[in-house]
């Protein structure tokens, strides 16, 4: 075995220790060992032989330190020893954030100790590393573009998974015509490259929004591959997530509790610790994103306004950008091409699918009830029409929905952002069914809803059958008891004439209205408790003061009749 072989197999046992708090677990030694066909005492002597080296060289990096320390206490500019920047220097550097007001500061005076010439200091201070430098005059975040960090390669594939969300630099319109900028969240194995999972949500991520993407990354699914077929998805031994808000890793603590992973949060702002994802959306907005409408960072024209999409949503129409659903489309289209033809040179050169797919590791995939309680709820109630379940503009189909649709009852349903072939519908807490589009049914899931309603139809053909047999029985014989014995030939005949003619669904379809409804002729209203009167009469007065307004209010119409010319009325004009 070659060194080279050897140092790979002892950082797989070095990963799996900083994955379980510093203690190297059995299991693992023997999984290890077992690959790599060695003993599992070889490999814990090989570990131990490894902390025994790191142990000496941090020795020998503390007698260094403290001969330095030594050293310092000297002048730090004296004949025969060039002049260097210490702490001091770079404390006033930083005060300053300008060398001249720095070397001014150090040395007031042409008298002042240890005092150097100006291109002296500004040489020393330019032999200093870059991050350094860059750190002292502009901050944290220039000295980590100049610094070089060690890539974490996890031992196996769905050991490490890489989660992370960001605010997309597009637009999209939602279902209700409003233009927002989406949350995408991608999951990616460390291993492999493999990206699991890129889905985009409408608003902040939360804790159903986590489950999801856990959840959506954990389920299998197939991809092809020339002429085999790779299962991807399972479960992971740690989840690596951007800790910079508190509630980021407090809502990702329940997906990861359902899944029985391991949490390992980086530190707050150190990108560099989660670099797998922050890669990945490098990549997905220069090979994706950047060519979409309504992207936003397609700069700015000489008037100062955005080129190629106004700034804010309120001057944009949903007709200008893509819809969310449309946006989650292309997602799926780059996952697949990245995943089967992007070449990685640490793989290499070969796509992540590759990788994933030569990688012995067993998958250890997730139990179906465990990914029906991480997805997404349905804020309200369903019904059951004849088309099945109508969600997000798709009709669901199951043949166990028919007897909620008998009976009226409303279904709860879960579903993954991303996955639009099934829904997963539940009645209250109790899982039901698993619904699929009725556009995506398979012959077997066909014959299964068919096979249900032929059920249905026999059913009641064989109960009407009985129920006529016994009506014409009772008819016959007077006897209100169920018919047992054996018809004579007429009665059966007419029995069978019967159920001919129920059963005839055809003959059923084609009767005219008149003959399938019956309506009974109206009877006259009967009231005893208040006298009936015609549509026009006056309703009875309820109190005597009414009664009396009302006599007046027809006196006084009566007068006013009884004035016109020619009247006759009342015989107030009668002349005889």
């Amino acid at each position: 075995m070659t060194h080279t072989e050897k140092d790979a197999i002892v950082r797989a046992a070095l990963s799996y220790r900083s994955t379980y708090g510093g203690t190297l677990p059995n299991f693992a030694v023997h999984q290890i060992a077992t690959h790599a066909g060695v003993s599992p005492r070889s490999l814990r002597r090989w570990v131990a032989e490894f902390d025994a080296q790191v142990a000496e060289q941090q020795q020998a990096t503390r007698v260094r330190k403290r001969q330095q320390e030594v050293d310092n206490d000297a002048p730090t500019h004296c004949k025969g020893r060039p002049f260097e920047i210490d702490e001091e220097h770079l404390t006033a550097i930083r005060s300053t954030l300008n060398l001249k007001k720095a070397y001014c500061r150090l040395w007031p005076s042409p008298d002042s100790p240890g005092r150097v010439s100006y291109p002296t200091f500004t040489r020393a201070f330019a032999k200093l590393p870059p991050s350094i430098r860059e750190g002292v005059l502009h901050g944290w975040d220039a000295m980590v573009r100049h610094q070089v960090y060690l890539s974490m390669a996890a031992p196996h594939r769905n050991h490490t998974w890489h989660l992370d969300w960001t605010q997309a630099d597009v637009w999209v319109s939602t279902p209700r015509n409003q233009v927002v900028r989406p949350w995408i969240g991608i999951v990616r194995d460390n291993a492999t490259s493999m990206r699991l999972a890129a889905v985009a949500y409408v608003g902040r991520p939360n804790e159903d929004a986590m489950c999801d993407l856990l959840a959506t990354a954990a389920s299998v699914r197939e991809y092809k591959y020339g002429d085999e077929i790779v299962q991807v998805g399972g479960l992971p031994v740690q989840l690596v997530l951007d800790n910079a808000r508190e509630h980021f890793a407090e809502a990702v603590t329940r997906g990861a509790v359902m899944l029985g992973v391991v949490v390992a949060p980086t530190k707050a702002f150190y990108k560099h610790q989660n670099g797998p994802a922050e890669s990945t959306f490098s990549a997905l907005n220069k090979q994706l994103l950047a060519a979409l409408p309504g992207y936003t960072k397609g700069g700015q024209g000489d008037d100062g306004k955005p080129l190629l999409c106004p700034s804010t949503p309120d001057q944009i129409t949903p007709d200008m950008v893509l819809t969310i659903e449309g946006l989650q489309q292309h997602l799926d289209d780059w996952l697949e091409g990245e995943n089967t033809n992007g070449k990685i040179a640490r793989l290499g050169d070969q796509p992540p699918l590759v990788a994933w797919r030569d990688d012995p590791t067993e998958l250890t995939q997730v139990d179906d009830v465990t990914i029906r309680a991480m997805m997404m709820r349905a804020t309200t109630g369903r019904a059951i029409n004849a088309e099945g379940i109508r969600f997000q503009g798709r009709d669901y189909l199951a043949p166990e929905l028919n007897a909620y649709r008998e009976k009226g009852l409303k279904v709860t349903i879960r579903y993954l952002s991303r996955e639009s072939r099934f829904i997963e519908v539940f009645d209250g807490d109790t899982w039901i069914c698993r619904a699929y589009d009725r556009t995506l049914l398979t012959d077997t899931q066909r014959q299964a809803i068919l096979r249900n309603r032929q059920q249905d139809l026999e059913l009641m053909k064989r109960i009407n059958a009985a129920a006529v047999q016994d009506r014409l029985h009772e008819k016959a014989t007077g006897d209100l008891a169920a018919y047992d014995g054996e018809p004579d030939a007429a009665v059966q005949e007419a029995v069978e004439e019967a159920i001919a003619k129920v059963t005839d669904l055809d003959s059923h379809r084609n009767r005219t209205r008149a003959e399938e409804a019956f309506a009974p002729p109206p009877t006259p209203r009967v009231d005893p408790t208040t006298p009936q009167r015609s549509k026009r009469q006056v309703a009875p007065s309820r109190t005597e003061v009414e009664q009396q307004r009302r006599d007046k209010k027809v006196n006084e119409a009566k007068q006013r009749l009884s004035k016109r010319p020619g009247s006759d009325f009342g015989g107030i004009n009668d002349d005889n």
